[in-house]
């Protein structure tokens, strides 16, 4: 049997391909626009079953399934959709209608397989199935009576870990209440170095909660496979994990005990920790909490260096718990030096060596060749500050006015603002490296710029910026990619890419650096849709070749861009199309906006959170009207960045 499946969300169609061709004998192909299903279709010579989507851009499933139905008309249809199809008795004549979520029981009896082995026998959803706008795509592990999933967060665009209760029969009375209640109660607790639980809610009868996704390994595991890690790496965890337990104790919360499998360390080495909140108080051995934790550092630490010592002191106060890991922690940190310190040093000094015995040689030729030694040091010289960690910026931002008066904001509130100034561009890659140096050249004015409910002992080194230098060779981090090699995440990338990977808390200490602020979501759509409630920032019909958005992205590497040129991030100045009526460039999409209005937590998590305003790169949904509040100011994204307004016309 051949199936042609057709549907805009790439991760939902590969699991879906897989899948089928294991439920039974068939042959599946993919496609996630309807101009790619005609030429997959008629290169094939044809599908005996099609499974399309309804609702895609910019030829919907009615409009394929006519123009296939016609060259093969022996060809059964299966409709997908997430919306109310009774009106549309005429197209749906003769065709198998399935509702969004999936299952793949559902799918395979649609086109005429058995199912297959994808639904465990308790009849948990499995890797390939649909919960909610969750898709999971490779099952974690499992703790008890929850399964661990990596999950593909279609609404969002983000990848997470989604925490399935099993339903199983022996499970004791009130566990869905008590699984639920921990899942609010970690989702209440906001710290910068526990993982955020996102969202709790039960879908089918299948109660689940989804966090962060931080992709590394934790302390245990590296203990296990006997390594030896970086004094700096192994006193950060420390301090995380007596950090965590003195927030919990101050604010009251319970929590479970932290072990040394709860500490993970992400690409940069930096550590996160599991959340470990709970709804019921429980009594915990903070004493042997702490000697395991010793425990495991000293099998870590390289023998007699400052993790080593701030171990055995650690283990033998126990008995004061986490209290006495802080004093050890900070009296062990300033001994710790980098390992490469001296070779990088070396490396700097050569570097200068190098450049001034350049600018010797080309003095003694100045007289013969002065306009060839004069280019050939400044290309020279260029090449060495971008090897040194510099970029080559081509775009410079301007502030746009944006005039007082009335628009109309969201489905037609008349709303009327006086006059700011809001940047062109999405603050790029080598606009933040400014503010970075800034910080870097003066650490004692970065409490200026800091919001005052930023956690204490945050920076604003965007997640993955920085190179990894525990691993040898270093790993480079995604700026250094940016600058040396114009490329990650198997996409363009340069300085002039927006930033991303920053949190709420980065946004706004950066616009308070530059002396402004983010925008209001009010703002910001007036920016984008002018005084007429256009839907896009070009006019009101969608048109994917104008706008950096999902319409193009395939998790594929050698697949994705074919639309707007770009895989992931473009330029912060194309496409060309994407601009406004006020000239503001990127608002429909490249990558998502944090603004400066807080809102309720759309996914009933409780408290208020920042609201996120435009598309990105990752979601094929980019107009302007786009609005979510459901990340945590300390939650960041690859598809989300910001922009600054000013209250004051540039000087």
């Amino acid at each position: 049997m051949k199936i042609l499946l057709v549907d805009d969300e790439a991760h939902v169609l590969e699991a879906w391909k897989a899948l089928l061709e294991a439920a039974g004998s068939c042959e599946v192909r993919i496609a996630a626009v309807g101009g790619e299903a005609l030429k997959q279709a008629r290169a094939w010579g044809g599908p005996d079953v099609l499974v399309t989507d309804v609702v895609m851009e910019p030829m919907d499933g009615f409009r394929l399934h006519g123009m296939l139905a016609k060259e093969f008309p022996a060809m059964r249809v299966v409709f997908v959709s997430g919306y109310d199809l009774s009106g549309y008795a005429g197209q749906l004549a003769g065709a198998t209608v399935l509702s969004k979520p999936v299952t793949v029981e559902d799918l395979s009896a649609a086109v005429g397989l058995t199912a297959g082995p994808a639904a465990a026998p308790s009849g948990d959803p499995g890797v390939g199935a649909t919960l909610g706008s969750y898709y999971l795509q490779e099952f974690a592990g499992q703790h008890g009576a929850v399964c661990d999933y990596l999950a593909w967060q279609q609404s969002m665009s983000r990848h997470v870990v989604l925490h399935l209760l099993v339903n199983h029969p022996d499970l004791p009375p009130g566990a869905v209440a008590e699984f639920l209640a921990d899942a609010r109660a970690k989702a209440a607790v906001t710290h910068p170095y526990l993982l955020a639980v996102h969202e709790a809610g039960e879908v089918n009868g299948h109660s689940f909660y989804t966090s962060d996704l931080v992709p590394g390994h934790t302390l245990a595991a590296y203990a296990e496979a006997a390594q030896t890690l970086d004094d700096r790496v192994l006193l950060n965890a420390l301090r995380t994990a007596a950090e965590v337990s003195a927030h919990f104790k101050e604010q009251g919360l319970a929590r479970r005990a932290i072990t040394p499998a709860d500490l993970v360390l992400d690409a940069a080495m930096r550590p996160r920790l599991a959340n470990v909140a709970q709804s019921s108080p429980q009594e915990i051995n903070e004493p042997a909490e702490v000697r395991a934790m010793a425990v495991t550092i000293a099998a870590l630490a390289a023998a007699n260096g400052p993790a080593a010592a701030a171990a055995a002191a650690l283990a033998a106060n126990a008995e004061q718990g986490w209290a006495a890991a802080l004093p050890l922690v900070a009296a062990a940190k300033p001994a710790v030096v980098p390992k490469d310190a001296e070779r990088l040093t070396a490396r700097t000094e050569k570097s200068k060596q190098r450049l001034e015995q350049s600018r010797q040689q080309q003095k003694k030729r100045l007289l013969v060749t002065a306009g060839l030694s004069f280019l050939l040091l400044a290309v020279g010289s260029l090449a060495l500050w971008q090897f040194l960690g510099g970029g080559t910026r081509t775009i410079a931002s301007r502030l746009i006015e944006i005039p007082a008066g009335e628009f109309v904001y969201g489905d037609g509130e008349k709303v009327t603002l006086p006059a700011f100034w809001i940047d062109e561009y999405e603050v790029s890659i080598a606009d933040y490296k400014e503010f970075l140096d800034y910080l870097a050249a003066n650490p004692g004015e970065a409490a200026k710029f800091a919001h005052p409910d930023m956690p204490q002992g945050k920076d604003h080194t965007p997640l993955d910026w920085a190179d990894n230098k525990q691993l040898e060779p270093p790993m480079p981090g995604y700026y250094t990619r940016a600058v040396r090699w114009k490329q990650y995440k198997n996409a363009a990338l340069d300085v002039d890419s927006p930033v991303f990977n920053v949190d709420w808390y980065d946004a706004y200490a950066y616009a308070k650096w530059k002396g402004r602020r983010l925008p209001t979501e009010q703002e910001w759509e007036k920016a984008a849709r002018g005084t007429d409630g256009r839907k896009y920032p070009w006019g009101n019909e969608e048109d994917p070749l104008r706008v950096s958005s999902g319409h193009d992205f395939d998790p594929n590497p050698e697949k994705g861009g074919g639309l707007d040129g770009y895989k992931r991030w473009s330029p912060v100045d194309l496409p060309p199309g994407d601009v406004g009526p006020y000239g503001v460039r990127g608002l429909a999409g490249n990558v998502s906006e944090w603004t400066a209005t807080m809102a309720p937590h759309e996914g009933g998590m409780g408290g208020e959170v920042p609201v996120i305003r435009g598309g990105n790169w990752g979601n094929p949904e980019h107009h302007l009207t786009r609005r979510l509040a459901v990340l945590d100011p300390l939650q960041a994204q690859d598809t989300l960045g910001f922009r600054t307004v000013s209250d004051t016309p540039p000087q």
